[in-house]
């Protein structure tokens, strides 16, 4: 199974804003669901920052891992064949292992990293801010069900149905849902119009394009 490693500090709210780039970069931030493969396939060959050119290893063979991502000699994002097919069919299992995989590549470097549910292999010494395996599931979380879409669900069946999330995983998501002390502040955003302004404290940001404002 995948060991864990100490990475750098991360809330769930930053990785989540890591996600949101993805989202809007890849053209899906007004989806629900879509075809993470056919997302896949489009950073495939393409540059990830100075981790080098994205490649991509469907593979058929056993292997202890279903899912990992390797960064020497090259950029690779390795993949059972079984579950690349099941998430192109929609298989929420299979999208969140995948989703995972992404969240290693964008939020870590120079570590092999594999998707694992076993928490005994979860580094116990550090909190899960710094924690690799917690973080790529936090940004899982947020590229499949996105809080400017996911807020609106009123329960896991709706959370699962609306946005093909995984059942284990959703109990986790709902609950970060509701204990976000988010509240609409009835203002347009300057850079795109809508009024979809939201306010923590003294930061206001955007939920449609992401634009960071600032308070007077």
């Amino acid at each position: 199974m995948a060991t864990d490693c100490k990475v750098k500090h991360r809330r769930y709210e930053t990785v989540g804003e890591e996600a949101r780039k993805l989202r809007r970069w890849l053209g899906i931030d007004a989806y629900y669901t879509f075809d993470i493969t056919k997302q896949i396939e489009c950073l495939v060959g393409r540059t990830i920052g100075q981790l080098g050119v994205l490649h991509l290893d469907l593979f058929k063979y056993d292997a202890e891992d279903l899912a990992w991502v390797s960064f020497k000699p090259r950029l690779t994002l390795h993949v059972h064949q079984e579950i690349w097919m099941d998430a192109r069919l929609g298989e929420p299992k299979s999208r969140f292992i995948l989703a995972h995989e992404l969240g290693h590549i964008f939020l870590h470097g120079h570590y092999r990293q594999a998707f694992s549910e076993d928490n005994r292999e979860h580094l116990k010494a550090w909190p899960e801010e710094e924690r690799a395996e917690p973080q790529a599931n936090w940004f899982a979380d947020q590229f499949l069900a996105p809080d400017h879409l996911a807020g609106r669900c009123k329960d896991q069946v709706s959370l699962c149905h609306q946005f093909d999330f995984p059942e284990m995983y959703a109990a986790d998501r709902m609950s970060r849902l509701k204990s976000r002390r988010v509240s609409c502040v009835g203002e347009a955003c300057p850079e795109c119009g809508n009024f979809a302004v939201v306010g923590n404290g003294t930061n206001l940001k955007c939920e449609t394009c992401g634009t960071a404002i600032g308070r007077s």
